[in-house]
């Protein structure tokens, strides 16, 4: 009886101490505050040496009250916008908020890699991530390069100055490493491109690009340098060079070698290296330009404007028979285009007897007449030799 006597009396007297220092300490006889725990050895701790809050996978299905404002509860799993950690909620706002005041909180992308994260868009909906491998996802929690900007809208990229040195975007690429730079050791190193992607519904492609060459090799003072067009054809998914700018100014259009200021390549079918659109000449000549009206082509050299002379040209076998003294014998030639009154030319390959001479000339549309005459004054004949001939009609 007395020992049960003395057992009430602690208790009595113990919760008397509580009520009235406020002050608990679990390993600690001295405690500092209403709850004072010390840890079994604070140099060497234990490894279960700590405080376990309450740990769910999802918050309650029904939200808690006035009365739980500031309740803590650590965050298995990723739910929703929130990641996993120390969570408290705050009644004034009727939300869960993420322990902490530092913006950027760390965490897992959907795919498990750590990163850090900015919890203020976190909340939004938008994912602003740094993976610990160093990249940056804007949009997404796992971005593919070392910078990825992903949304459904209008993502344009905008960078605003107000300043003579206006903005610029760089591409820096160098040999040897970023704390010792120096100059690429292999030929047309590519130093920096400006590419495309799609989804051909099979796959991301690549499609086409801008990029930049060493054109050639790079050394102290001279960094040669050469641009590239590509682009994809219809049925295909591989790239095709279609326009080279090199170091020494020479620019290839469909050439990758130029060997001109400008070199075309050359065409096919609906595909003419080089093609004029019908429209007015100049009301004023100005020198060096072509022009093109419909009918006629016009070059102008100083101030005068010239046509730019047209024809047909065929090379074509012919035959003619003895031709006697004073006499001439004609033979016709079908010529596409020949229009009479047209100009004409025609000479022979290699040279012709003695004493014939010759002309040519449009008899009626789309023929030309080569007459062969023997201004020889002997009585004798002349038997033409079967030869080619060039025949040309000029517009």
């Amino acid at each position: 009886m007395k020992t049960i006597a003395f057992a009430l009396i602690a208790v009595v007297t113990l919760l008397g101490s509580v009520q009235i220092k406020a002050q608990v300490g679990i390993g600690n006889t001295s405690p500092m505050s209403m709850l004072d725990i010390q840890s079994s050895n604070p140099s060497d701790p234990s490894h279960n040496d700590g405080i376990l809050i309450p740990r769910i996978s999802k918050f309650p299905a029904v939200n808690p009250g006035h009365d739980q404002n500031g309740m803590m509860v650590f965050l298995t799993a990723p739910v929703g916008t929130f990641n996993v950690g120390f969570h408290y909620w705050h009644a004034p706002e009727s939300r869960w908020i993420s322990v902490g005041a530092e913006e950027w909180k760390d965490g897992f992308s959907s795919t498990g890699e750590p990163l850090i994260y900015a919890s203020q868009a976190k909340l939004s909906g938008t994912d602003i991530i740094i993976t610990d491998s160093g990249k940056v996802g804007i949009g997404t929690d796992t971005p593919v390069e070392r910078f990825e900007f992903k949304g459904p809208g209008d993502n344009d990229f905008q960078i605003t100055s107000a300043n003579t040195n206006p903005p610029n975007v760089i591409l820096y690429n160098t040999g040897g490493t970023l704390d010792a730079p120096t100059a690429f050791t292999n030929a047309n190193q590519e130093i920096g491109s400006v590419i495309v992607k799609t989804h051909d519904g099979a796959g991301i492609r690549e499609p086409g690009g801008f990029r930049f060459y060493i054109d050639g090799l790079a050394s102290p003072g001279s960094t040669p340098s050469k641009f590239v067009v590509n682009t994809t054809p219809e049925g295909s998914t591989q790239q095709r060079t279609r326009m080279t700018i090199r170091s020494n100014g020479n620019t290839g259009i469909g050439v990758e070698d130029p060997k001109a200021v400008l070199q075309l390549k050359g065409g096919t079918t609906n595909n003419a290296p080089l093609k004029f659109t019908a429209g007015p000449v100049l009301n004023t000549p100005e020198a060096g330009t072509i022009e093109y009206d419909g009918n006629n082509f016009y070059l102008t050299a100083g101030t005068l404007r010239e046509v730019v002379m047209k024809g047909t040209s065929v090379t074509i076998p012919l035959s003619f028979p003895p031709i006697n003294k004073g006499r001439f014998a004609d033979v016709d030639v079908a010529v596409s285009n020949a229009v009479v009154g047209d100009a004409c030319n025609c000479s022979p390959h290699g040279g012709m007897e003695d004493y014939l001479v010759w002309n040519c000339y449009v008899s009626a549309p789309n023929t030309v007449t080569v007459r062969v005459s023997n201004i020889r004054q002997s009585s004798s004949a002349i038997s033409p030799s079967t030869r080619n001939w060039n025949i040309k009609i000029i517009k």
